[in-house]
């Protein structure tokens, strides 16, 4: 089968052109020039390089395509709206135009549970759960703009689509939070937003990967959306202690902040860099608070139901796989580096 990947050289994106290439189909990737693309050459996909602006390049990829995985998105604690909106929103725009002009027949969206989030507490939350009427941040609302437009397609019969909501991704080639988490040990600066009890919904990578491909092949799953997470119940806290340990590093959870003071000092950090135009995130962004110190969980009934979806890696063998990946590349140092 043909397929086509946005994101290929994201965390998950290049799992999954990973999963697709070994499984024997041929992957077409969409790649920016300024992109590392070693991973995906030593899988031996096709590279496309272009934009997710530059219609052209989409529907250049897209032809010849049977079914597309949209990965690609602007994710991050900190930006404008207007730039969410553009590579969020337009950038999901032109994918699904250039699917519908090509001829693709189904295309599966790599959405978040965030499209339903405003930084309140979420406790076994399903598919029926609404949008909110007003969201606290641009990545959450524009990402469900997008996956509101996508249903669309679908329902108008244009394009058959399906939508998957990661909740917590995690496990190995993660370059971006995994590093980031290890820099805070390792200095010392990681502390609790609240106590920690928070119960948070994890979604181990290969098991993502897994239901989305589920996702891509069920007939029955077109117009639909699902949750997907390792199906477990776990707190923030132990979650981190356990990854943690996993990689030899002690950390205490002795230091924490209460969620009100830490939400506050994080708005006026917000504002201060606001008035400074200042083009890097503050220290503490709001975003970054609630994701530490809310419940996040999620079920993934639906998914088990209709997608028959079973989360095949447990979290003790997930760690497992994650400590052999970074002892694989170099250790922790060689972690760090990673960009």
């Amino acid at each position: 089968m043909k397929v086509m990947l946005t994101g290929g050289t994201g965390f998950v994106g290049e799992n999954l052109a990973g999963k697709l290439a070994a499984r024997g189909d041929y992957v077409k990737c969409l790649v920016r020039k300024t992109s590392d693309v070693e991973r995906l050459e030593s899988l031996g996909v096709e590279l496309h390089y272009g934009d997710l602006l530059d219609f052209d390049s989409l529907l250049e990829i897209s032809k010849g395509v049977d079914l597309a995985f949209h990965c690609a998105a602007l994710v991050r604690d900190w930006g404008s709206k207007e730039e969410f909106y553009r590579v969020n929103v337009e950038g999901t725009r032109n994918v699904l135009k250039a699917c519908e002009e090509s001829g693709v027949q189904r295309v599966v969206f790599i959405s978040s549970n965030d499209v339903v989030w405003k930084f309140d507490n979420h406790i076994e939350i399903d598919e029926r759960y609404p949008y909110p009427k007003k969201y606290k941040h641009p990545y959450c609302e524009t990402k469900a703009i997008s996956e509101q437009l996508a249903l669309k397609y679908n329902h108008e019969g244009r394009l058959e689509t399906v939508i998957i909501r990661p909740c917590i991704v995690w496990g190995p080639r993660d370059k971006v939070i995994l590093p980031r988490i290890l820099r805070l040990a390792i200095c010392g600066d990681l502390f609790l937003i609240g106590d920690g009890n928070n119960l948070i919904s994890l979604c181990y990578i290969e098991n993502l990967t897994d239901a989305i491909i589920l996702a891509s092949e069920t007939k029955d799953a077109r117009g639909e959306v699902f949750f997907i997470n390792d199906d477990i119940k776990i707190t923030f806290s132990e979650f981190i202690s356990r990854l943690l340990s996993c990689l030899g590093i002690k950390w205490s959870p002795v230091r924490s902040l209460p969620y009100f003071f830490a939400y506050g000092l994080a708005s006026v950090m917000e504002v201060w860099a606001m008035l400074l135009k200042s083009r890097n995130p503050p220290a503490l962004t709001r975003y970054a608070v609630a994701l530490m110190g809310r419940n996040l969980n999620y079920s993934v009934e639906k998914a088990i139901r209709e997608l028959n979806y079973r989360p095949k890696v447990s979290i003790d063998d997930g760690l497992r796989q994650l400590k052999l990946w970074v002892d694989d590349i170099g250790g922790i140092n060689a972690l760090l580096e990673l960009k």
